[in-house]
């Protein structure tokens, strides 16, 4: 039995096969209230109207905003109208709260089971129900998912999580960054604290000889040697290395043909950090060591979607990639911390931090809670949200 008591969900069902869902699921756990319903195609301009009214400094226009929705929640390949994005509407008034809901799949020790990730949860505060947000949050967690997850959560939505019984899991929220130009980095944390305009124009010669020297000489903690080309790859050998490296956790992603192309298609589709970068890794024998997904960001941080390599071979994918961000340009690269190999990032002197975007998880399930909390699971960020969230274009 799945979670709260439900039959066993047919998360990501085809669209062919929803009639037997419902059987198995219903939507009887989301009649909590009279003011929360499914998620339409209908409200969609209604819903990017109360994203514009919340964001006014977002550049997307209204129309790509829809476009965002619909292709988000649904025509992703996992699409089950059992497990539905949420609207909150007072009666006879507008929409005034959503909370947009991606089922996935993934295994646990072998055994499927369904992911509900939570995405765009915006309510606004004019409401006149000032517990909307977490009436919402209480309708997502009751849904027929075994395990609910979010890593691009605030500090409002981890309160919210937390007081219903979430957990913030700590190897997960940790970020880590490795400074490719170290002075040009540095600046750029006190540009962000306020260091004046005059003096960054000024401090830019400094740095860049500073990072030349420190990213040539030998002994350099940030010695930058010469690496294989890049090799690109599609999202076919991905979908066929991602079992072997992917399955060595006990909680790991299950993918097909349809719904990694989307994945892939719409994570090239965000331009807000950067262009979408991929590249295989492999050892001296020539086979495949792992590989890494990055947006890179030339004169900027460069973000890591997805990074995997076997527990040999994982300071050979780091140095490719930090070699090959450094040549284009970046000055960092950035991603969230994989807890198996935080000695191995720890040595290749990279920095951690507790802020940015949280991981944030809920199941009745204590196999599945504990797998996250020892960091045996199998959670890059192009499982979650984080690539989906509206920045940039």
């Amino acid at each position: 039995m799945a979670s709260g008591g439900f039959a066993p969900p047919t998360c990501g069902t085809p669209k062919s096969a929803t009639t037997q869902s419902r059987a198995d699921c219903g939507h009887a756990a989301y009649a909590i209230t009279k003011r929360i319903r499914a998620f339409t195609l209908d409200d969609i301009p209604e819903v990017v109207a109360l994203h514009k009214r919340l964001f006014p400094g977002n550049s997307f226009s209204s129309a790509e905003l829809e476009i965002h929705f619909r292709q988000l929640f649904f025509e992703n390949p996992w699409y089950d109208e059992d497990l539905p994005s949420l609207v909150y509407q007072e009666q006879g008034e507008k929409i005034c709260g959503f909370y947009g809901v991606i089922p996935r799949r993934m295994r646990m020790k072998g055994r499927p089971v369904c992911v509900a990730v939570s995405s765009q949860f915006m309510v606004d505060p004019s409401a006149r129900n000032r517990l909307a947000a977490i009436e919402l949050q209480n309708a997502f967690f009751a849904g027929p998912q075994d395990l609910s997850f979010t890593d691009g959560a605030n500090e409002a939505s981890r309160k919210i999580w937390e007081g219903l019984g979430g957990v913030t899991p700590f190897p997960y929220s940790v970020h880590w960054t490795h400074p490719l130009r170290p002075a040009r980095y540095f600046l750029g944390r006190w540009k962000e604290r306020g260091l004046s305009p005059l003096v960054q124009f000024a401090l830019r010669p400094v740095s860049a000889v500073a990072d030349f020297l420190a990213t040539h000489k030998h002994r350099s903690p940030f010695h930058q040697a010469e690496q294989s080309p890049e090799e690109d790859f599609t999202w076919e050998t991905l979908l066929e290395q991602l079992p072997e490296f992917a399955a060595k956790k006990s909680l790991y992603p299950e993918y097909d043909e349809q719904s990694l192309r989307w994945l892939m298609e719409r994570a090239s589709e965000k331009k807000g950090h950067g262009r979408l970068r991929k590249a295989l890794v492999r050892n001296e024998c020539g086979q495949i060591a792992g590989w890494y997904l990055y947006y890179l960001n030339p004169d900027g941080i460069s973000q890591v979607l997805q990074l995997a390599a076997t527990k040999n071979s994982f300071r050979r994918v780091l140095g490719q990639l930090f070699f090959h961000a450094w040549r284009m340009g970046s000055y960092a690269v950035s991603g969230r911390l994989d807890p198996e190999f935080a000695t191995d990032f720890s040595e290749q002197r990279c920095l951690f931090s507790f802020t940015g975007p949280r991981v944030l998880v809920h199941s009745k399930r204590a196999d599945l809670l504990e797998a996250i909390h020892r960091g045996d699971a199998f959670l890059t960020r192009l499982e979650g949200e984080w690539w989906m969230r509206l920045q940039g274009g």
